[in-house]
């Protein structure tokens, strides 16, 4: 369940915050690839794309609310969480990191409880903390002094479409964009990317569709379906950009009396925080 959990969760803040990662400095140029072999994409799809790139250059940090919503097509099974996210954006001597917290909870048709769940990455460790049961696991996913990307795709732990420079983009999702609808977020421009044949094997996430702000072209929502066919939608609220987050807040402290799991890289020390 966690796995599972931690995986869409980080997924949600990815998709919302990755924008912020698609200038990646210090990396040499590609050769352009011939115009015979580049993947086809719209005109208007392209545009979509070099905002959402755009808009990376400005946002460096972004805070919101977030609705999260997951359906299992086969099994029928719905689980529905909100909270809050916040990202900073890497700069030359300090790393990506976020954090995901998670305040409430509701399984299928059931109550809504109060149910505390952290995900938080400072760069090289990602902690989850689970305050039901006090336990708290640290997964590192970068050794000591390495400085990743975590949103580039086949690069990073979460190989995500986003962050990424529009062509990146191009070359592994086929997109299509559509006029709106009234069911559509106000204000918003509508994108679909679907992992292309070539790639689709390898992604987890097949398919995805975004809802962006038209003014800040950032995604206000998102619905993804994996390998599974299992359905995510992640509404994003309040959202607040280019204000200061203290880097604690990236840090899960430890609590005395919970218990404590540390995974460590292989062949690491697994000295973490």
């Amino acid at each position: 369940m966690t796995r599972r959990i931690a995986t869409k969760a980080v997924a949600a803040l990815l998709a919302l915050a990755g924008t912020a990662l698609a200038a990646r400095a210090a990396e040499p140029a590609k050769p352009a690839k011939p115009a015979t072999t580049a993947p086809a994409v719209g005109a208007a799809e392209r545009r979509i794309l070099q905002d959402l790139e755009a808009a990376g250059e400005k946002h460096k940090t972004i805070r919101a609310d977030i609705d999260y919503h997951w359906v299992s097509r086969e099994l029928g099974d719905t689980e529905t969480r909100t909270g809050w996210v916040a990202y900073s954006k890497g700069g030359d001597k300090t790393p990506t990191r976020f954090r995901i917290a998670f305040k409430t909870l509701r399984l299928g048709k059931g109550k809504t409880r109060k149910e505390l769940v952290d995900y938080a990455f400072d760069g090289q460790w990602l902690t989850v903390a689970k305050h039901k049961i006090k336990n708290m696991t640290l997964y590192q996913v970068a050794a000591a002094g390495e400085k990743i990307e975590p949103l580039r795709i086949g690069k990073g732990p979460f190989p995500l479409p986003f962050g990424q420079k529009a062509d990146d983009v191009i070359e592994h999702f086929q997109a299509r964009t559509r006029s709106p609808r009234p069911n559509d977020p106000k204000n918003t421009t509508y994108l679909r990317l679907t992992a292309r044949p070539k790639y689709a094997p390898k992604m987890s996430t097949q398919r995805l569709e975004l809802w962006i702000d038209s003014t800040t072209h950032l995604p206000v929502k998102i619905r993804s379906r994996d390998k599974n066919k299992n359905d995510t939608t992640v509404t994003f609220a309040k959202i607040r950009t280019n204000q200061d987050v203290p880097a604690d807040v990236f840090r899960i402290p430890r609590k005395l009396g919970w218990e404590v799991v540390r995974r460590p890289l292989k062949g690491a020390k697994g000295i973490g925080p």
